[in-house]
């Protein structure tokens, strides 16, 4: 095809960045839709049925977040070693099996047998997979690709009050084995869609192709990568934005993985809204996610990221004490409102702050390594607010000291620098490395 040389004028094909965009958002959709926003509906009815503690099951939940961050440094080098496709790949049907030997579940053995089969899963097809493969595609217009990709979680929310009646309507069993099969059969195309590197079809990040300007109206062509430029993983953990950075996800993680496990189960039990429609309100907080990500992203590429970061914290502090202590479900739609907004402007420039401050080349090692650090926040939110409800018998008091530290973790974003450039071989670089 001489695509690696550059195609010829005529021959050029279209830009195929926007497939690992539509690819990563509809493997998230998959993932968020029938477990990691279902959760909660599943919190409910195994600890009726099973007669589970609620910090049982979410540990559970926690034992998958756990191993999405041991296996960040492996996974991040087995994507720029082996290809994104193949991981994910492997990811897809690792997931169906986890699915649906969950579904066979009967013991809290097989409940954590399940947990880890699917957890592996989610891991290799998806966050790290799915960023490192679009972040290879983009650099001017990075966060606005992340944040449509993202907007896949935002729509899985309106599915979830669909499984909760389906659980309600034919079992969880059923469901789970329902899910499975979905996974397996709409992950394999969309896994294909995933590509790792722009030259190896003679393209260039954000469209056109080597040796020629884009296509877009004035556009040009952007000048050739120097991955002298870009952080090797040894060089970005001496860095302070690396670990500040990784806290402040860390902090961000465990808010929402808190609030997502348990947020129908505060809503059901301590508030007493039906399953249904208190698993409306993770809908409505997914919606505006997306309406928050439709905003962020553009707003990313253009004012700066660690701003915008530190006012989503804040809102997100604010969201969370709405959440425990207003009256009434007009309490629980201002919570989703604000909540779903910060989160879907914040969320994205996780990945894009990582790729200007050290660069694409080593994005995969250097984000699955930060994956160790950030996921102890995942971990942690859901297994302390489930504790903490079983032994006061609410969650407000578990909401409020997240909140808290929603709003301590804000600073660890402001102080967020980016990082000088490292120093290898020739003169030494002048200036911060704000790519």
């Amino acid at each position: 095809m001489g695509d690696v040389h550059g195609p010829s004028p005529q021959r050029r094909r279209r830009f195929l960045g926007w497939d690992t965009v539509v690819g990563g958002a509809g493997l998230q959709f998959l993932q968020s839709a029938l477990f990691f926003q279902s959760f909660g509906v599943f919190v409910v009815v195994w600890a009726d049925e099973l007669g589970w503690t609620r910090s049982t099951i979410a540990s559970g939940y926690a034992l998958v977040t756990l191993l999405g961050g041991l296996l960040g440094p492996v996974q991040g080098w087995l994507l720029e070693r082996v290809g994104v496709r193949r991981v994910i790949l492997a990811g897809v049907v690792l997931q169906a099996l986890g699915l649906w030997a969950l579904s066979q579940i009967g013991t809290l053995g097989g409940f954590f047998g399940a947990l880890l089969l699917a957890g592996l899963g989610f891991a290799a097809s998806g966050y790290l997979s799915t960023t490192t493969a679009v972040v290879a595609w983009f650099m001017r217009r990075r966060s606005t690709a992340l944040s449509l990709m993202a907007i896949g979680i935002s729509v899985a929310g309106l599915v979830v009050p669909f499984v909760a009646a389906a659980v309600v309507g034919f079992g969880w069993r059923e469901t789970l084995r329902v899910a499975a099969a979905l996974v397996l059969l709409l992950g394999t195309p969309l896994a294909v869609l995933m590509r790792r590197s722009p030259a190896a079809y003679g393209q260039l990040p954000d469209g056109g192709y080597v040796g020629f300007p884009d296509r877009r109206p004035g556009g040009v062509e952007l000048p050739p990568h120097d991955p002298e430029n870009d952080h090797t993983l040894r060089e970005a953990l001496r860095t302070h934005a690396f670990w500040l950075l990784a806290v402040g996800h860390g902090a961000a993680l465990l808010v929402m993985s808190g609030v997502s496990v348990h947020l129908v189960a505060h809503l059901h039990d301590g508030a007493g809204y039906p399953l249904q429609l208190a698993a409306s309100a993770v809908a409505l907080v997914t919606i505006t996610s997306a309406v928050g990500q439709l905003v962020g992203g553009p707003l990313g590429d253009r004012v700066d990221k660690r701003a915008i970061a530190v006012g989503a914290m804040l809102l997100h502090a604010v969201a969370v004490l709405v959440l425990a202590w207003g009256p009434g479900w007009s309490a629980v739609v201002v919570f989703a409102l604000v909540h779903g907004v910060a989160w879907g402007v914040r969320g994205p420039l996780m990945g894009s702050l990582r790729a200007d401050y050290f660069g694409a080349s080593h994005f995969g090692s250097i984000m699955g390594a930060s994956m160790l650090v950030f996921m102890l926040g995942q971990l942690v939110g859901p297994i302390f607010l489930g504790a903490l409800a079983d032994t006061l018998g609410d969650y407000r008091w578990g909401f409020t000291v997240l909140a808290g530290l929603a709003a301590i973790a804000s600073l660890a974003f402001w102080f967020a620098h980016p990082p000088a450039r490292p120093l290898r071989r020739g003169p030494p670089a002048s200036g911060p490395g704000t790519e």
